[in-house]
């Protein structure tokens, strides 16, 4: 279209220095022949060549603008996809963010405070070992007894000599009255302790020094396996 512009151009402006041209030189001649200026049919080439200038020029600058047109669309679209795509990347790791934080939020809070919950365990044992010292047979358990820890996944508790005097009955008494301890000593750290949670009891680990004595059940925790080649 632009070539098109060009060539109707270069034949409206030739038209007119033509038309000065040669009625110049025909004034000059003195000849009798009609001037282009006098003639329509000159004229209506002359117009005709004028008006399809301006056509050309107008559909030349539609296209032009058209053709930017599509490439600002097509460059804001990339952007757009790309600002889109970091937006959603942002997003999705804010919220993966969000998520990680929360359910550590979650944890931290539902997770028992050991060092407390083993502070507390000891001075139960410690009360019920003097009152049995002093006689009070309802806590003579804790003389079997040198320390319990809690932990997380397991409670381990070391025995004194004398637990191996006990039957296999006697030793299921003193591990009960150990779940009592321990149940005690959580519920005064974990805020959302439930008397469910002593139901469900505590996996009990006996050991004397480093041998070890007996543990929980894994079917249940208030079922007892004890060793015989430790008693």
């Amino acid at each position: 279209m632009v070539f098109l512009t060009v060539i109707l151009d270069l034949c409206f402006f030739g038209a007119i220095f033509y038309m000065l041209y040669h009625d110049h030189k025909l004034k000059k001649s003195g000849s009798m022949e009609k001037p282009l200026k006098k003639k329509w049919q000159y004229w209506a080439f002359i117009l005709v060549t004028f008006f399809g200038t301006g056509m050309a020029a107008s559909f030349s600058d539609t296209e032009y603008t058209n053709n930017e047109s599509a490439t600002y669309q097509s460059k804001r679209d990339s952007e757009s996809s790309a600002n889109g795509d970091d937006t959603d990347s942002t997003v999705q790791k804010d919220d993966t963010q969000t998520d990680t934080e929360d359910t550590d939020s979650d944890d931290s809070e539902n997770q028992v405070d050991e060092k407390e919950a083993n502070k507390n365990i000891r001075m139960l044992l410690k009360d019920d070992q003097k009152d049995a010292t002093n006689g009070d047979d309802r806590y003579a358990y804790a003389l079997y007894l040198k320390k319990i820890k809690y932990g997380d996944e397991s409670v381990d508790i070391q025995v004194a000599s004398n637990f191996f005097d006990l039957s296999s009955k006697q030793k299921d008494v003193v591990a009960e009255r150990v779940q009592g301890v321990v149940g005690a000593g959580v519920s005064m750290v974990d805020s959302d302790y439930k008397p469910k949670d002593d139901q469900e009891g505590y996996n009990l680990n006996f050991h004397y020094g480093q041998i070890a004595v007996g543990h929980s059940k894994m079917w249940n925790s208030h079922k007892y396996k004890w060793y015989k080649s430790a008693g």
